[in-house]
């Protein structure tokens, strides 16, 4: 019985393996045939009005933030974000800015001195302080930049 199931086994098992070989290669060409019936003419959408409107949203310039005003500042002195730093989109409209962080020169977050409601920062201590901004335009495009001043007691 041994003798038989060693006999049988060992031709099984590269018949297996050979059946397993030529399905594959036998799929792999009947695929291939399928989808090349699949192949069905598609409408061509890219000279639609609508896409050559995203197309061009797409391709709009996204709005250039700028420091506009003095880079240093007093220990205590209001920095108004709207008067030193300004935006403007593609057609050079003014776009608002939005302040996402402020970070000292060790990289730890600052925002404890910004006051979102009056738009201003108050430095207690002296350093320089990195704005990280945002200005979103008529259009929903986002730029963003950073900016560093620097406070100081002298």
């Amino acid at each position: 019985m041994k003798k038989v199931f060693e006999t049988v086994s060992a031709m099984v098992l590269p018949a297996v393996v050979f059946l397993a070989i030529v399905s594959i290669l036998v799929g792999a060409a009947l695929f291939g045939k399928i989808g090349e019936r699949m192949d069905i003419q598609g409408e061509d959408f890219s000279q639609m009005p609508d896409s050559q409107t995203i197309q061009d949203l797409c391709e709009r310039e996204v709005p250039m933030i700028q420091c506009v005003g003095k880079k240093r500042w007093a220990v205590g002195e209001s920095i108004p974000v709207a008067q030193i730093f300004a935006a403007v989109d593609a057609e050079g409209n003014k776009a608002d800015i939005a302040v996402l962080d402020i970070t000292d020169h060790n990289g730890d977050s600052a925002m404890e001195y910004y006051r979102k409601d009056t738009g201003q920062a108050v430095f207690s201590a002296r350093g320089v302080y990195t704005f990280s901004l945002a200005a979103i335009d008529g259009q929903r495009k986002r730029g963003t930049g950073r900016f560093s001043v620097v406070v100081d007691g002298r």
